[in-house]
């Protein structure tokens, strides 16, 4: 059984706009009946297997690419730990966003929609662009000032109908559902539309199905929070299921130049808060995080925590990934490596297995710093 809740008003399988109306407040829930389509996927990472979880009606035969994770013997050692890099961006766009952007696309679809719609700082819509083309959708972009120029550059090569504005981040998504309302156009965005967060939730099932020794820590890079729920609905729907019997402990990682979802969190808020906004890392500079509702709500809820660095070691902890390791990821992921050091101390752990998500390539931040 697939519902809504949380502010509901209207049935997103009946209404195209609902989730516009109702802005970061909708969720969908789910009751697993057949468990064993689940462990097929967690064998296959076929998209076909997963019909209980997402909200689309049809069943899709569809090969998720594989997450690749490793781990170095010289680090492990020198901090009494054991590091797992989680580099998810050996897919079609190069950042985490695609699992988000595939199953966007098929509601579109099913929903029969002709264009879909999407704000972003570069990763979001560059994977909806792909997907777009990929099922003959149309798709309009709406970025902010200082999305990189490698990703505007791809953008224009994809063929989107681009849109670029001096604002910041959520007065870009503004005019985003400003166009999608007038015209009549899907609306992608993270942190309004459910959707997206049952795709990214799917990577959550990926990786314990990669993984089979127990996930002690996940340390994920945070903007606007849609990546952060999404893993956090996927682990809770796991344990509550009892695919796995443990729970993992939960780490966002923001800069300290946009510490947005940060300062709900450590204030107990449950609602988002507007901040101001000015870090390098384009992929987590979010003044207001969209999905700060549930991110709130799941990371509450599974017991983590959040943390914050500053924008000169985040930078400095990718120049050691890259040539200390070979790693060459987005500064947003980088934070996860540059908490590091903090995260051990600050919990006193030891011989730990913890995880660290690398939600984009470095290719696309070329000339940022």
């Amino acid at each position: 059984m697939k519902k809504i809740y949380k502010n509901s008003l209207y049935n997103l399988n009946k209404q195209k706009f609902s989730h516009i109306e109702n802005y970061g407040k909708l969720d969908y829930v789910y009751r697993i009946k057949n468990k064993k389509k689940i462990k097929k996927f967690l064998e296959t990472s076929n998209l076909k297997f997963l019909d209980q979880i997402l909200p689309l009606k049809k069943k899709y035969n569809f090969l998720f690419p594989q997450i690749y994770i490793k781990s170095f013997d010289r680090l492990n050692k020198k901090i009494k730990n054991k590091i797992f890099f989680i580099e998810d961006y050996y897919n079609f766009s190069g950042s985490f966003k695609d699992r988000a952007s595939l199953v966007a696309c098929l509601d579109a679809k099913e929903k029969k929609m002709k264009e879909v719609s999407v704000a972003s700082s570069g990763n979001a819509a560059i994977s909806t662009a792909i997907f777009c083309n990929m099922f003959k959708l149309k798709c309009s972009v709406f970025i902010p000032k200082f999305t990189s120029k490698v990703k505007i550059d791809l953008l224009k090569k994809l063929g989107c109908k681009l849109f670029q504005f001096n604002l910041q981040y959520n007065d870009v998504v503004k005019k985003c559902l400003e166009y999608s309302k007038k015209n009549r156009t899907y609306n992608r965005c993270t942190g309004i539309n459910p959707v997206t967060r049952d795709g990214k939730k799917i990577f959550s099932y990926q990786l314990i199905s990669k993984f089979k020794k127990k996930i002690d820590y996940l340390v994920i890079p945070v903007g606007d929070g849609n990546i952060l729920s999404g893993c956090l609905k996927g682990f809770e729907e796991l344990y509550q299921n009892k695919f796995i019997k443990y729970k993992t402990n939960f780490v966002g990682v923001q800069s300290s130049q946009s510490p947005s979802f940060y300062n709900q969190f450590i204030n107990n808020r449950s609602e988002p808060q507007k901040n101001i906004s000015f870090s390098k890392c384009d992929s987590i500079n979010v003044d207001y995080p969209l999905d700060g509702y549930f991110a709130y709500k799941y990371l509450k809820k599974m017991s983590g925590f959040m943390m914050k660095i500053d924008d000169k070691k985040i930078v400095k902890s990718r120049e050691i990934l890259m040539k200390q390791y070979g790693i060459n990821c987005c500064l947003a992921s980088a934070s996860t490596f540059a908490i590091l050091n903090n995260l051990i101390l600050k919990k006193k752990l030891k011989n730990k297995n913890i995880f660290l998500l690398l939600t984009g390539t470095g290719y696309k931040d070329l000339g940022v710093v």
